[in-house]
């Protein structure tokens, strides 16, 4: 729901709410004013009559005349106290030929010596008419209360909106591999203004922490392979000399370390490079031909290792990936089949526009399978895998979309991409 929808909805809901309360109140204010205004009116119709019999006027002894405004006057064979009474009664209404309420003030007053009995009577406005008049009062108002919320949300919000979409645009196309800051844009809303600013500010310094984390990467990674390549080398060189068997033994153990450390440096390399989205998903990846080529290019190292292979691989599947990702991602997962096989096992692989299965056997998982996309996390803590491999995959998957899970049944491990294709033209 857009923000100035829902502020015109919540403004609506407080109209209303206070319209009815209001009506409500209203209802019982108007009914008051009638009724006191009546009363008056009516009692002042008594005090002139009052006027008239002391400057010795006379009337009927009784009168009901309508021409007289039903007025009542009599004079009474009985002492009484000057009083006001002030009743509802109901009289018949020839028109409408039935009962309507009206509103009767009797006065009980002593005049030149002689007790009278004056009372006057008229309808009331009804309590029907005066909650008819509120409620459409109210409707009126609540409805041209929606025809402004409506015209100021759509039309005037669109102009005062527009800084804010804007900037809103600017933030959705900013890439960071650019390197460059979305300065500062005046506005004339004190909010955009600071929105902006504080834009400016959050992306000067996401472009500076991106920079200094890529030159730091690179440089660790180059300044790590250097003496990397040279202890190797040397140790190359030691192996070549005399050597007791507890000194070659030795230096085996050097050597994987160092084999060890450099794939860390390449994969650690790989895994900010990924992070970072340095490989732009602009190209298309011929997965159907690179997994294939590579089955073929490990032919020897699967048959030395007695790994049968099973493939159903369908021609032309094509994803947009980067090819150097494609490759990754895919090199990872075979090997990773192979190195944690069992001696005579099998590795399935099962490719379509779909999906990407790749299975093998192995021995039986003593954590969530889960766990393995983690850094450095291994089920054999004391393998001889940096404990990278699946989290790299993962990272790549999840950059082009692919949904990834891992399931471990039977001594049989399976890891099942979800492809988004690309359709042939």
């Amino acid at each position: 729901m857009k923000l100035i929808t829902k502020f015109i909805l919540i403004y609506l809901t407080v109209t209303v709410f206070v319209l009815g309360i209001g009506g409500v109140i209203s209802y019982y204010i108007i009914q008051d004013e009638v009724d006191k205004e009546l009363q008056w009116e009516f009692l002042e119709r008594i005090d002139r009559v009052t006027y008239l019999l002391e400057q010795g006027r006379r009337f009927n002894p009784r009168r009901n005349i309508e021409g007289d405004r039903n007025l009542i006057i009599q004079e009474l064979d009985y002492p009484v106290e000057d009083r006001v009474e002030v009743t509802d009664t109901l009289i018949w209404h020839n028109r409408l030929e039935q009962n309507e309420q009206n509103v009767k003030v009797s006065a009980y007053r002593n005049i030149n010596g002689s007790p009278y009995f004056i009372s006057t009577y008229g309808a009331m406005i009804e309590s029907d008419d005066i909650r008819e008049a509120v409620v459409k009062t109210l409707l009126w108002i609540i409805g041209l209360q929606i025809v402004g919320a409506l015209g100021i949300g759509y039309f005037i919000s669109g102009r005062l909106f527009k800084p804010f979409r804007k900037t809103l645009d600017r933030i959705r196309n900013f890439d960071l591999h650019q390197k460059e800051i979305l300065p500062a844009e005046e506005t004339s809303v004190a909010e955009f203004t600071d929105l902006n600013r504080f834009i400016e500010q959050m992306t000067r310094k996401a472009v500076s922490d991106y920079k200094n984390l890529k030159e730091f990467s690179e440089n660790a990674s180059h300044e790590l392979q250097t003496p990397l390549a040279i202890a190797k080398g040397k140790l190359e060189l030691l192996t070549e000399s005399n050597l007791t068997e507890e000194q070659y033994r030795y230096v085996e153990s050097l050597e994987r370390s160092i084999k060890k450390l450099s794939r860390l440096s390449e994969s650690l390399s790989i895994l900010t490079k990924i992070e970072n989205y340095e490989f732009i998903n602009d190209q298309t990846a011929d997965l159907s031909k690179l997994i294939t080529e590579s089955i073929e290019e490990f032919r020897e190292f699967i048959i030395f290792n007695k790994i049968e292979i099973e493939t159903d691989i369908q021609e032309n599947v094509s994803v947009q990936m980067h090819p150097a990702l494609t490759e990754i991602m895919w090199t990872n997962l075979f090997q990773n089949a192979i190195k944690h096989n069992i001696p005579d096992g099998t590795i399935k692989v099962i490719l379509n526009p779909n999906e990407l299965i790749i299975s093998n056997t192995g021995k039986p998982l003593s954590v969530n399978p889960d766990q393995l996309f983690e850094r450095f996390r291994k089920d054999d803590q004391n393998s001889s895998s940096i404990g990278l491999g699946l989290s790299i995959v993962e990272r790549i998957a999840h950059q082009n979309q692919f949904n990834i899970d891992y399931t471990s049944k039977n001594e049989w491990h399976t890891i099942r991409i979800e492809l988004n294709p690309v359709k042939p033209v």
